[in-house]
C-alpha cells in the first residue's frame, strides 16, 4: 500500500471556506462563554479575595478557628480564581491550536505533543515543536504557570503580634504627703502642737534603695505597656554654690579643724546647727555628733531647710585615694535648700518589666523645717509640713559626715557618707574635670537624688510599705495582640500579572474563532470527525496498530496529516488527509 504524503502542493492549496459553511455560522455559544464566563468570574473572584482579606485586615486573630477558617477562605478563592483562568486560557488554546492544524501539515508524533500538552507538561521539552508555533506556546505556558500564583495570594495575610494602643483611665497607688500616721516620720502631739521626731523607717528604707539603684524605684509593674502622666506638687531641692560668707566661715574652722585632726579633709557634709554662724571654729566640725551624722535635719534656717557640703577634691582620685598634686589646694562649698515645687511626672511600664520614669519640676516656695507647728496631724497642712521635712531629713542623712584622710600616714581614706559610700557615681572626684566641674557636677547628682528619693517614696514598690491611696491618671495602654496583617501589594501585583496574561490568551482565543469560523476542542468526538480518511484505515492496518498501545509505531508517528476543512479539493469530502 503506497501513502502519499503531500508536501510542497499543500503549501499551494488555499485552505478556504465554501459558501455553504457560512463563516461564523459554526462558533458554537459554549466556546465563547467559556472563556468569557471564566474571565470574568476569576475576576470577580480575585476581588472578593481582596475584599476578604481587606475586611480581616487589623482585626483580632485570637480565636485559631477564625485563623483557619480566614486561610481556607483565602485558600479557596485563590485556587479557584486561577482555576477559572486556566479554564478560559485552556479553552483560548484549543481555538489556536486549530488554527495551526488548518494552515499547514503536521506529523502525528507533533500532534500528539499539541493535543496533550495541557496535560502534560513533559510536552514542553519538544523545543523545536514549540520554537515554530510561539503563539501556541505562550498560551499553552500561561494555562500551565496560572497557578503558581496561587502559591503567593494566600500569603498576603498573617498573623502577627501588633502594637495595640488604647486610651482609658489608671488607678495608681500612692503614698500622698498628706498622709497622716507614721509612714513618713514620728510625730508627738501635745494639746494642740505637733512635734517632729524622726524620719520613719517607711521612709528609711526606700531612701537607702533609692541610693543605691540611683534611680526612681520600680512602680507596680503591668501585662501591657502604660503610658501615663501624673501631677503634683511635693518636695525638691535646689543645689547652688554656696555665698561667700557661708564659704569663708566654713573654710576658715575646717582649715581648723585639719590641723586639730592632724588631716585633710576632702568632703564635709552638714546641716546648720547652733554653734554654725560667725565665730564658729574647728570643734564644730570635730564633734562627735557632727561627723557620725546624727544631725540631718535644719531647724535653724528661717526661709528654707539646708544641707551645706564642702569640697577640696585636690589630690583625691575617682576611688578617693590620694593623687600628686602640685599647687594649694581649691576648695568650693554648694548649699542644697528644701524648696515646694510641682512635679509633672511622665512613667512608661513595660510589659517586659522595664520602666522609665521622668520629671520635671518647677520652684514653688522656699520651705523651712520644724521641730513644731501649731495643729495637730488630723490638719492636712501639718502632716504636708511634717511629712515633706522627713524627706529633707533623709535626704540629708544620706549626704552628711566627712570624708577624711591622714597626713601622717597613707592609711584608707575615712568615709561617713552613706551616699558616696553606698553610690560610687555619686563620688564627687572624676577624671578629667576641675574642681568648678566636679562641685556643678555634684550640685546636678544631689538634686536628681532628692528627686528620686520624692518619686520612689510616692509612688514606688516598697516591701512592707503599703500605699496610702491612690489617684486617677489618664493612660494609654499598649499590648501586643495577634491580628491580621495584610499586604495588598503583593495580592494585587499577583493577581493583576495573571490578569494580564490571562487577558492576552482570552485575545488570542477570540482572534482564533474568528479566524476558524468555528469553535473547536480537543475531545475524542473532534478527533474522530476530522479523521474521516481511507488513508488512515491503510496507514493503520495492522492488527497490533490497531490496539492504540505505547509506544506508537515509527511510521505512524513519522506520517504527515493535514486537518481541516477542504471540501472544494478533496474528492472523498474528507476533512484530513495523508
Amino acid at each position: 500500500m503506497r501513502i502519499w504524503r503531500p508536501e510542497k502542493a499543500y503549501e499551494n492549496v488555499v485552505v478556504s471556506e465554501v459558501k455553504e459553511f457560512q463563516r461564523l455560522h459554526h462558533i458554537h455559544w459554549r466556546a465563547p462563554t467559556v472563556m468569557g464566563v471564566s474571565f470574568l468570574g476569576a475576576v470577580v473572584l480575585m476581588a472578593l479575595h481582596h475584599t476578604l482579606y481587606q475586611t480581616v485586615d487589623g482585626q483580632p486573630a485570637t480565636a485559631a478557628v477564625i485563623q483557619s477558617w480566614v486561610n481556607r477562605a483565602g485558600t479557596a478563592l485563590a485556587f479557584v480564581s486561577k482555576l477559572c483562568l486556566a479554564i478560559g486560557t485552556g479553552v483560548a488554546y484549543d481555538q489556536w491550536m486549530w488554527v495551526d492544524l488548518h494552515s499547514k501539515p503536521h506529523q502525528v508524533r507533533s500532534l500528539d505533543t499539541m493535543f496533550s500538552i495541557l496535560q502534560n507538561a513533559f510536552g514542553f521539552l519538544h523545543l523545536r515543536l514549540w520554537s515554530m508555533r510561539p503563539a501556541l506556546a505562550f498560551l499553552a505556558a500561561v494555562t500551565w504557570l496560572l497557578p503558581i500564583a496561587a502559591i503567593f495570594t494566600p500569603g498576603t495575610i498573617s498573623v502577627q503580634p501588633v502594637l495595640v494602643t488604647e486610651n482609658g483611665t489608671l488607678q495608681v497607688p500612692q503614698r500622698a504627703y498628706t498622709t497622716a500616721g507614721q509612714l513618713y516620720c514620728g510625730t508627738a502631739i501635745q494639746n494642740d502642737t505637733t512635734t517632729y521626731q524622726s524620719l520613719a523607717t517607711g521612709l528609711l528604707n526606700p531612701t537607702f534603695a533609692t541610693v543605691l539603684s540611683n534611680s526612681v524605684l520600680p512602680v507596680p509593674a503591668s501585662s501591657m505597656n502604660l503610658t501615663y502622666d501624673l501631677d503634683f506638687y511635693g518636695p525638691a531641692v535646689s543645689c547652688q554654690p554656696s555665698s561667700v560668707r557661708d564659704f569663708q566661715l566654713a573654710k576658715q574652722a575646717i582649715a581648723e579643724f585639719e590641723n586639730m585632726t592632724d588631716g585633710r579633709v576632702f568632703y564635709y557634709g552638714w546641716v546648720p546647727q547652733p554653734g554654725w554662724g560667725p565665730g564658729v571654729n574647728g570643734s564644730f566640725f570635730d564633734s562627735t555628733d557632727l561627723r557620725i551624722g546624727n544631725f540631718r535635719i535644719d531647724f535653724q534656717s528661717q526661709d528654707a531647710a539646708r544641707v551645706f557640703v564642702y569640697l577640696n577634691t585636690t589630690g583625691v582620685d575617682a576611688k578617693g585615694g590620694r593623687a600628686p598634686f602640685v599647687g594649694t589646694p581649691a576648695a568650693q562649698m554648694i548649699t542644697c535648700a528644701l524648696y515646694n515645687a510641682s512635679y509633672a511626672a511622665h512613667f512608661e511600664v513595660k510589659s517586659t518589666g522595664e520602666q522609665q520614669v521622668t520629671a520635671d519640676h518647677t520652684f514653688q516656695n522656699w520651705m523651712a523645717a520644724y521641730s513644731t507647728v501649731n495643729g495637730t496631724t488630723e490638719d492636712p497642712l501639718v502632716t504636708r509640713q511634717m511629712n515633706i521635712q522627713a524627706v529633707m531629713e533623709a535626704f540629708g542623712m544620706m549626704i552628711v559626715g566627712p570624708v577624711t584622710f591622714s597626713n601622717v600616714n597613707q592609711g584608707p581614706t575615712t568615709n561617713s557618707v552613706y551616699s558616696l559610700s553606698m553610690n560610687p557615681p555619686l563620688f564627687p572626684s572624676q577624671p578629667g574635670l576641675n574642681q568648678t566641674g566636679m562641685t556643678l557636677r555634684l550640685s546636678t547628682l544631689y538634686e536628681d537624688l532628692a528627686q528620686n528619693i520624692t518619686l520612689s517614696m510616692l509612688y514606688g514598690v516598697l516591701p512592707g510599705v503599703d500605699y496610702s491611696g491612690q489617684t486617677d491618671a489618664a493612660v494609654i495602654k499598649s499590648t501586643f495582640q495577634p491580628r491580621f496583617v495584610y499586604q495588598p501589594r503583593t495580592l494585587l501585583v499577583t493577581y493583576g500579572v495573571s490578569t494580564l496574561f490571562a487577558f492576552i490568551c482570552v485575545v488570542m482565543g477570540v482572534h482564533a474563532l474568528l479566524h476558524n469560523g468555528a469553535s473547536y476542542t480537543n475531545s475524542f468526538s473532534t478527533i474522530v470527525r476530522v479523521t474521516r480518511d481511507p488513508s488512515f484505515s491503510r496507514l493503520i492496518a495492522d492488527e497490533g496498530d490497531l490496539q492504540g498501545a505505547e509506544p506508537v509505531p515509527r511510521h505512524i508517528r513519522e506520517a504527515e496529516i493535514r486537518l481541516g476543512r477542504s471540501a472544494k479539493v478533496s474528492a472523498s469530502h474528507a476533512s484530513s488527509w495523508l
